[in-house]
Parts: structure tokens; sequence; C-alpha cells
């Protein structure tokens, strides 16, 4: 059914470790998105620093992570609107991902 077939995926995403780099990017998930104020990273792995990036490359803010929660809030209710992109630093790497203020 399909109901098992989506159950397989998110299980698939954890144990198939034959692309680590994809895996990798499937531990962590942004939302909403797009977002208003504030944007919810959530991981498996430790962040160390979360950055923000404009469309043109530019920083637009960044937030250093001192706790080791699986969960991280990063308010940009005062960023413009438009597309940009948070990089998240681990301690065993990074990851880009795309998002849309509001």
């Amino acid at each position: 059914s399909v109901v098992d077939e989506n159950e397989n995926d998110e299980n698939e995403e954890i144990i198939d470790t034959t692309n680590v780099i994809s895996n990798y990017e499937n531990i962590f998930s942004i939302y909403p998105n797009p977002v208003k104020d504030e944007l919810t990273i959530t991981t498996e792995v430790r962040v160390e620093e979360i950055t923000i990036y404009d469309v043109y490359g530019r920083q637009a803010m960044s937030q250093q992570v001192n706790e080791t929660t699986s969960q991280q809030v990063v308010n940009v209710a005062g960023l413009n609107s438009g597309i940009y992109f948070v990089r998240i630093t681990t301690e065993d790497g990074e990851i880009v991902k795309r998002f849309v203020k509001n």
C-alpha cells in the first residue's frame, strides 16, 4: 500500500549508507518554508553555527549554537522578503539549504 511505501522511504534515509552525502542532507529539516518570523532547523547531529546568506551570497545573519539540542530556532523576522540560503555548520561538515522569506 501507499502508506507502507512512505514508511519505507523514511527508514531507508536513515539506514541506507550507499550515498553518505545524500543521507547527511536528509538528517536536516528546515521549516516552515516559506518562513515569516522563525525558521526552525531540526537535525540529528550537533550544530555549531547557523549562517544565512541572501541570493547574492552576502551574509545576512549568523547565529552561534551552544546547546546540543536537536532543534534550533532562528529569528528571521528582520530579513527582507526573498530567497535565502541557510548554512548549517556541524562538527562533521556543512549543509546548505534554500528557503524563502515572506
